[in-house]
Order: structure tokens, then sequence, then C-alpha cells
């Protein structure tokens, strides 16, 4: 499958140097034709190289472990600096036998590391792994390599046998430029918009006039400014709501990470899933993508409105319209008669006293703010901040404290219990600053409660922070209903702690509750 996959992206020379551990992927080789064989790696890498300068073709090394591997090195050099495609595959012993002294082992992975555009360790072929991921890691090693060479090490166990693999249903493939593809071909008539992130205000009036010729609707998440902007009826906040899907031909997102789990299982059952991001990364985790496009998300999609023509099926815009109207009428109902502050409603309640710049804490604080905030900010334009790298609950007051301090404008920040106890010497960052903390204090680890058999108690034991905001010269509110909250949100002025104290069980409880209270048909 590896040596089928990279003949399907343009690498039709094989060049192979015998030797034991790479026998699967020359016998693979030799059953694909157009191949040479050698038995010196230095000068069959060379040879390799003079095939993909021609830039007629692009050729693919197959050598063996250990020294064999080295001797690939003056040639993968020369393929760097000249920028010429090329794949070298270099068979390897399992891991379980590295660090052990093992005949012919040496660590193979980053023996390139300066001269290759990627390098990557592909596992020892099991009944585990998935064909779709073969896929997905091949077609970015083949988009990594177009102007460099890419390493991928493959470990082998012994007996050197053949395991049968399901035959992959995914077919992905890179676009440096979305106008390279004959768009007008591909359009269907159920098709969802996804806006992951922030998105320039030019980008994203040009994807609602695609919207408006192709009636899709535009699911919007929290990160995107648009999604408070624009009071439009393509755009769909509440998707989250909604138990069961309508589930479309075509997704197109705009951004690299989704914050919503709930569009997973929607996304791997589309038939055709295209991510648009000037990142040059790897955006697949989900094992989805059929069309990668590293661009700007304006070029693309000028260039597509040069092509798609007015349709005028309503139907699928309207029942998109129909489930985001419904879901928004029942949480306005749910949290206006609510009694007892509950985490989702403390998340709402922030946002309609929104400042200029909001940062919401990962774990809880982002999910509940994708799925239930209220957008609606007519007094100034809210811009909403998070840590979605890597999604960790540390530095998120330093973060928040940067880009107040960037912007000039004032700053709410929404966080956990931990994410504040992880990031307490921020708060010396923020003493001077126009800036509202909101902790959330549900004695640590609420998102656990969502995990099944996980087993997480009390992470501390601290039954208010009033003491640390004495220590840094913040005021302090200790809330205990909405009026308070409302009212305290209104008020304050310079820096500010507002604490919530939450139970984590009821909470769990809550979420199962409006859930199902929103989606009841």
């Amino acid at each position: 499958l590896i040596i089928k996959l990279l003949g399907s992206h343009g690498f039709d020379h094989i060049f192979i140097a015998p030797g034991a551990r790479s026998t699967p992927l020359a016998r693979a080789a030799m059953k694909q034709g157009n191949y040479v064989v050698h038995f010196d790696e230095r000068s069959l890498a060379f040879a390799a190289l003079g095939v993909s300068k021609t830039k007629q073709h692009k050729a693919i090394v197959i050598v063996t472990s250990g020294t064999a591997v080295g001797n690939l090195l003056p040639a993968v050099m020369e393929a760097s600096l000249s920028f010429i495609s090329l794949i070298l595959l270099t068979a390897d012993r399992p891991y379980e036998l590295r660090e052990t002294s093992a005949n012919q082992t040496v660590d193979q992975v980053k023996v390139f590391s300066n001269f290759t555009r990627w390098h990557f360790d592909i596992p020892a072929p099991n009944r585990c792994i998935q064909s779709n991921w073969l896929v997905s890691t091949i077609a970015y090693a083949a988009f990594k390599a177009k102007d460099g060479p890419v390493h991928l090490n493959c470990m082998f166990r012994e007996p050197l046998t053949t395991y049968m693999i399901e035959p992959p249903k995914l077919k992905s493939k890179y676009v440096v430029n979305g106008s390279e593809i004959n768009w007008h071909v591909d359009w269907h008539e159920k098709g969802v918009f996804i806006i992951s992130e922030e998105m320039d205000e030019e980008s994203f009036e040009f994807v609602i006039r695609l919207a408006q010729r192709l009636q899709w609707p535009i699911l919007v998440e929290i990160l995107c400014v648009a999604r408070s902007r624009y009071k439009h009826g393509y755009v769909i906040p509440y998707h989250e709501m909604q138990q069961e899907l309508p589930l479309p031909y075509m997704i197109i997102q705009f951004g690299d990470r989704l914050i919503s789990n709930g569009l997973v299982d929607f996304i791997k059952k589309t038939q055709e899933y295209i991510v648009v991001s000037q990142s040059p990364f790897r955006i697949d985790a989900h094992l989805a993508v059929t069309t990668r496009i590293v661009s700007h998300a304006k070029y693309v999609v000028k260039s597509w409105l040069e092509k798609v023509t007015q349709k005028e099926n309503k139907q699928w815009l309207r029942l998109w319209q129909h489930f985001n109207v419904c879901g928004g009428y029942r949480l306005r109902k749910y949290f206006g008669r609510e009694n007892k502050l509950s985490e989702p409603g403390i998340i709402r309640e922030c946002f309609q006293h929104a400042k200029p710049v909001m940062f919401v804490g990962n774990s809880m604080p982002i999910r509940d703010a994708n799925k239930f905030v209220e957008c609606d900010h007519e007094k100034h334009e809210v811009h909403v901040f998070a840590n979605r790298g890597v999604s960790g609950i540390d530095g998120n007051l330093a973060t928040s404290m940067g880009v107040s301090y960037a912007l000039k404008k004032p700053c709410m920040c929404i966080v956990g219990d931990l994410a504040f106890l992880h990031d307490i010497n921020s708060l010396h960052l923020l003493r001077h600053w126009q800036v509202c903390v909101v902790v959330i204090n549900n004695n640590g680890g609420g998102i656990f409660s969502f995990v099944p058999n996980m087993v997480m108690h009390g992470a501390h034991n601290y039954d208010n922070f009033a003491h640390l905001a004495r220590q840094f010269d913040f005021g302090y509110d200790d809330i205990s209903n909405g009026y308070e909250l409302k009212q305290c949100l209104t008020n304050t002025q310079g820096a500010h702690l507002i604490e919530i104290k939450t139970d984590r069980d009821q909470n769990w409880f809550l979420h199962k509750q409006l859930e199902k209270y929103v989606t009841q048909r």
C-alpha cells in the first residue's frame, strides 16, 4: 500500500539496494515495475536524484537498516539544497529492539533531520493500522517532498510476512492553490462551510457570497469574530446543540483545529472533506481529509466565486436555519428560568457582558462557550481568543494579558480553577491592567466527569481564592447567584477577580439535561 500510494502521487521510479530487512518494500516495488537494483546505496541515491532532477518524474529510494541508511546522506544533502523531490524508504527494526544493542540497529529517524523536509516513523505492520491513516500519511509525505527529500523510516518485525489490510476508503491530496482544481464539477447541493478560527472581514464576506450562491449554511465556532458580528441567516452558531445533524455530501473547513467534538462523527461520514489553511502542516486528526488546500482563504474563495453559479434549492439551507432558530430559542428559554448558577449559564452571562477582548481557558470553559454562548454584542466588537495549539491549561492568564496589552483593550479571562492555579504568578502581570478574571471553581477537573471510567478526586482544597486576590492587589467578589454576577460584571473596574463555586457532579447532570431539552422534537 505504501508503494502504491506513492505511485499515485507521481513517485514512479524506484531504486532498490539489496538487504534483508527491506525485503517487504523491495518485493512490493518489484511488483509495481519500473525499478533499478544496485548494490551501492550511495550511487543508488544519486541515480534517484538524477531522475527527480528532470522534473518530469519523481523517485523513491529503498534501503535496509544500519549503515545502508548513512550512505544516503550525500545525495540527501544535494537534494535538499537543490530543492529536488525525493522519498527515502529506510527499513528498520521494530521499536522494541531499539536501545537494546540489537544487531544493525541505530537511531535512523533523525539521521537526515537537517536536510529533510519531513521525517516520520511508520510502525511495523500490524492489524491495528488503519489504511486511511496510511493514505493520510503518504499524502502529506508527498506534499512535503515537493521541494526536497522526505524520510519515511519503516519498521518491520520478523518473520517478514505480509499482513492483509482493509482497502482504504479515503483518497487524499494536497493543493497549494485552490484555483488549480476544476471546482465547478465537484459542488454538491448538500454542503456545509465550517469556520474553525479567526477569519478577516474581507474573506468572510467572500464566504457569505459563496454560501448565498450555493445555499449552504456556515457553521461558525466561537473563535471567529463573525459568529457575533454577523446577524446573517447563513451563519449557524448553534450547530453543537443538534444530536443528529443533517448529513452533507461535502464539507469545506476554513482553519485548523476544531473545538467541537460533535462535528467529528459528522465529518467522518461525509464524502468530501476539504480543509483550507495557510498552515503547511498536516491537519487530519480524524483521517477524513480528501483535499487539503494550502492557501489563504480569500484567494481560494475568490477563485471559486468566478466559477460557481447561483443554486435555487433552498430546502437544505432552511433545514439548518430551522434547527439553529429552535436551538437558540430553547437555550434562551432554559437559561431565562435558571435559578442556580450553572457553568454554561456563567459562560453565557459573561459573554452577554463581554469585554472587547475575551480570553477563554481550555477544558470546559471553551467547550461551553462554543456550545452555549448567545451571539449578540451590539455595544462593541468582541474578539475571542484561546490557546488551542496544544489546548493546555497553563499560561492562560499570561496569554490574555499579552493579547490585551497588544490591542490596548480591556479583557475578560474565563478559566477553570486548575488553569487559574497553574498560572497564579501571571496575576502580577495583570494587576495594573483593565482585566476581569472569572474563575469557575468546581474543586478541579470538572471535565473528567464527562470521561467514561475516569477516577478524579478533588484536585485541591481551596474553598476560595480571596487571599490570592489580596496578594496581587486584585479586587475580589465571591458570587453565588445570577443577579450578583450580572451586577459584578457590569460594575467592575481595573484588575478584578470573580470567583463562582459550582458542583462537578451537578454540572455533568445539567449538561445532559440541557442537551436533552434543547434537542427534543
